[in-house]
């Protein structure tokens, strides 16, 4: 994607809104667990929302809590020339479960077929921190809501 995506209105959203918007039936239809993104040089992970019929533009709907949507990663933190997106969207939105304009990577541990587990780790200082992280459990063979660990 690219523009801007620094647009606001009352309720906010996230900074990678677009993408989720654009394909959520897709993600949701076929019970996508995760979504990884990049270009907002920051890190962010979402809850588990969806609002299909939610319009960017004019902000008539907002996106409300949903067990099959997947959740969304946006890493773009692995540094670059132009260097950490450190405006992003105030106030936060309440779907927005972590955000943090720092350098860092993640790692995705895929256990078996029906667990996994993400961690992202903060590097910006030199040190590999984890300062954000989940479990996944895949939805088509075992369907648990997943709790933030950190």
């Amino acid at each position: 994607m690219h523009g801007p995506l620094y647009h606001s209105y009352a309720g906010g959203y996230m900074e990678g809104e677009p993408m989720r918007v654009a394909f959520e039936a897709w993600f949701v239809q076929y019970k996508v667990d995760v979504v990884f993104a990049g270009h907002i040089h920051a890190y962010e992970r979402s809850e588990r929302i969806s609002n299909i019929a939610y319009n960017i533009t004019n902000a008539l709907c907002k996106p409300v809590s949903n067990p099959n949507a997947p959740v969304y990663l946006t890493i773009g933190d692995g540094g670059n020339i132009e260097g950490l997106s450190t405006v992003l969207i105030e106030p936060q939105p309440h779907y927005s479960a972590f955000r943090e304009p720092s350098y860092g990577h993640g790692i995705f541990a895929i256990k078996n077929r029906t667990v996994a587990y993400f961690s992202w780790h903060r590097n910006h200082d030199g040190y590999a921190i984890e300062a954000d992280s989940l479990w996944f459990h895949n939805r088509y063979w075992y369907p648990v809501i997943e709790v933030a660990s950190m």
